[in-house]
């Protein structure tokens, strides 16, 4: 009766009074002791919630479950494939993902997303990877200068290989005091290539 009387009223909120409500229902959820059938009611109401019209209404849930490792896994990953603003709030924080959601996400996903992933507070060696293949070089330079960042060098080569001819890219790896002497020569051949590049093509537009 309660979860009915609820969504019956979302249907009629302004989307302010939706996100708070449901805000704070989260929150309850996570910090409050409910019943189990309180607990279950609460989750279904907000699983309706995730086809609310209002962005509001989902980043509101998408910053109560962020950094909760209590969150219900199908609704973090329902946020997590969002709209990117609201995907992002989740994919750059949320314990509840694994790797493979991750890297799913990374490879729908545009730079933002890329980004928020490279961000988190530890990305994995699989992690890295991935993004090593298929990311922007903005998204690879956030990803290099996190510290928390666990980056095979395979995967450093790659990023030099795909996008050596970036400058924030090169001193974000510069920047690594872990960073190979292979990938720093290979960053230096990079830097090499696009000088010639660059002079030879001044050098045509003087003809």
């Amino acid at each position: 009766m309660i979860i009915r009387q609820f969504l019956l009223w979302a249907r009629t909120a302004p989307p302010g009074q939706r996100a708070e409500a449901v805000g704070a229902l989260a929150r309850a959820y996570l910090y409050s002791e409910l019943s189990p059938d309180d607990r279950w009611e609460a989750e279904t109401a907000m699983t309706a919630l995730l086809d609310d019209p209002s962005p509001l209404v989902r980043r509101a849930l998408a910053e109560a479950f962020a950094n909760a490792p209590e969150a219900p896994r199908h609704l973090v990953v329902a946020l997590a494939n969002d709209q990117s603003d609201i995907a992002t709030l989740i994919l750059s924080r949320s314990p509840v993902l694994p790797d493979a959601d991750l890297v799913d996400c990374a490879a729908l996903g545009g730079e933002l997303v890329q980004t928020a992933i490279a961000l988190r507070p530890t990305v994995s060696v699989a992690v890295s990877a991935a993004l090593a293949e298929i990311a922007s070089a903005p998204s690879l330079a956030a990803l290099a200068q996190n510290a928390g960042a666990a980056i095979p060098a395979t995967a450093l080569a790659r990023m030099v290989e795909r996008h050596g001819d970036r400058p924030e890219l090169r001193e974000a790896l510069l920047a690594r005091a872990d960073l190979p002497l292979a990938i720093r020569q290979a960053i230096a051949a990079a830097l090499s290539a696009s000088l010639s590049r660059f002079v030879t093509g001044r050098i045509g537009k003087c003809r």
